[in-house]
Formats: structure tokens, C-alpha cells, sequence
């Protein structure tokens, strides 16, 4: 987008320029040899009129160049910015991750509350992290199309959730952006496990047409108070202080650009999360 600004500032630029010069040159050479004092006084008043015009649109449209070029550039600082903080970040906090699971492994036959709730604030740490990265950049970067698994999303996820009970009753591959639908699964099960209280998780899927398919996530949790429809229409809490609500709105943007649709429903007990997306069944 910066730089189509850029582009745009530069052919407004030399157009206008080009149009009121020419116009000025052409008023400068039709003035006729034989004028009377007071046509040379109006062809000196529209000479300094029209030079005094040319400059301003020649300064006007330089500055308006330049600042475009600027904020393009400027764009790309922050996106290199965000990516080389991205990375240093998440390698941080995965290693931090790794350090108290082994540490929950040597101490294995003492449950430590306070290692096991180090590890899952770890764990929303790098989610919220992998969130706001998400969220600043969604509205530039294209997604990609991937052929993803559904069980192997889910493989990955297991060992974030070991407490939770996953069963996954029908298997299916998603077109979508790994990255992406990873996050909206994740944030989906974060807020199942978090705010809802939940301990299993049900996945199935089936299909919609021949190129789409329907995945249901519902969990056994305490459910939402409320018009469960209206979760991840904008970023606010569900109940107080139960957190900002960017996981649920960024996932509905993410699945949006990915051509699909996310949606939610109170199950009784629990939240049923429902992902319309490309894809098959297997």
C-alpha cells in the first residue's frame, strides 16, 4: 500500500505539473506583438500568477513525493523490525518453554502447581506474543495456500494443552496459511481451556461441498453467558477481566482472508467454535 501511494503521489505529480506548464507556456506564446499597456499589465499580472501556481504545485508535489516515499519507507523499517523482534522473541520464550518442562520432568514424581502454572504462563505468553505480531500485520502480508492436515495441526497442539483430552473424530486436509489457521485453532483452545474451564476438546469435520469443509470444535467447558454469535466481532472482554478478546477477533479475520467464515455457538455444556473452509475430507 505504501508503496502504490508513492507510485500514485509521483503520476499525480508530473501530471498536473505537465498540464499547468504547458497551459503557461502555451498563454506566453499566443500573446499578441501588438499589445496595448494595459494588455502588458495583465499578461505581466497572469505571467506571476501562473509562475507563482507552477511553483507551488512543483513544491507542493515534490514535498508529497517525498513524504510518501518516506512512510514507504518507513513501512519497511517496521515490518524488518517486526520480523527480526518476532524472532528473537519467540526463540527466547521457546527455550525459557523447554527449560521448565525439563525441569517439570526431573521433578516428575513431585507435581509442582507453581512449575505447572510457569509453563502454561509461558505458554500464553508466546500465544499472545504470536497474536499481536498477527494482528499488526494482517492487513499487508498475503496468506499463503497450503495443504495442512487437521491431525497434525492438532499433534503440535497436544503438547502445549497435556492436560486436555483431544478427540479428533473425523480427519480432514485445510487449503489455508499454516501459520495462520494454527493460530485460530490455538486461540480457539486457549480460550476453551482458559476462561472456559474445559477438559476435552471434540474436533470433527465434514464436508460442505466438493471443494469446502465444516470443522466443529467443541469443548466440555462452562460454556459463554451470553450471544455466543457475537464472540470475535470486535476486541472486548466476554466477562471482566477476561482479557482483551484479540484471540477470537483475530481468528475471525485470519479465517475471513483464508475465503472462510468462523462462527460460535453455545454447545450445553460448552462453546462450539465452527471453521467453514477450503478443503477435503480424508
Amino acid at each position: 500500500m505504501s508503496k502504490i501511494k508513492t507510485i500514485l503521489a509521483t503520476v499525480w505529480f508530473f501530471f498536473v505539473v505537465s498540464l499547468v506548464g504547458w497551459w503557461w507556456v502555451y498563454a506566453m506564446n499566443t500573446f499578441p506583438a501588438q499589445a496595448g499597456e494595459e494588455m502588458l499589465r495583465k499578461h505581466r499580472m497572469f505571467m506571476w500568477e501562473g509562475t507563482i501556481l507552477l511553483a507551488a504545485l512543483i513544491i507542493g508535489g515534490v514535498a508529497l513525493v517525498f513524504l510518501s516515499y518516506r512512510d514507504e519507507k518507513r513501512h519497511n523499517q517496521l515490518k524488518t523490525f517486526f520480523a527480526a523482534f518476532s524472532h528473537d522473541i519467540k526463540t527466547s520464550i521457546t527455550r525459557l518453554r523447554l527449560q521448565a518442562e525439563v525441569l517439570e520432568e526431573d521433578n516428575a514424581s513431585q507435581k509442582s502447581p507453581v512449575l505447572q502454572r510457569l509453563i502454561n504462563d509461558i505458554s500464553r505468553l508466546d500465544l499472545q506474543l504470536e497474536n499481536s505480531l498477527l494482528l499488526a500485520t494482517t492487513s499487508s502480508d498475503t496468506l499463503l495456500r497450503e495443504k495442512i492436515t487437521l491431525s497434525k495441526t492438532l499433534e503440535s497442539l497436544r503438547i502445549i494443552w497435556g492436560e486436555l483430552e483431544f478427540r479428533l473424530s473425523q480427519n480432514a486436509e485445510m487449503i489455508a496459511d499454516s501459520r495462520a489457521i494454527t493460530s485460530v485453532i490455538r486461540n480457539i483452545i486457549q480460550n476453551a481451556a482458559l476462561h472456559g474451564e474445559a477438559t476435552v476438546i471434540e474436533i470433527s469435520a465434514k464436508a460442505v461441498d466438493s471443494q469446502r469443509i465444516q470443522i466443529s470444535i467443541t469443548d466440555n467447558g462452562k460454556g459463554f453467558q451470553g450471544n455466543a454469535s457475537q464472540l470475535g466481532a470486535q476486541m472486548m472482554p466476554s466477562n471482566k477481566g477476561a482479557g482483551s478478546g484479540i484471540g477470537l477477533y483475530l481468528g475471525k479475520i485470519l479465517v475471513k482472508k483464508m475465503n472462510g467464515d468462523l462462527s460460535f455457538e453455545n454447545a450445553n455444556p460448552g462453546l462450539k467454535a465452527v471453521i467453514q473452509i477450503e478443503g477435503r475430507l480424508l
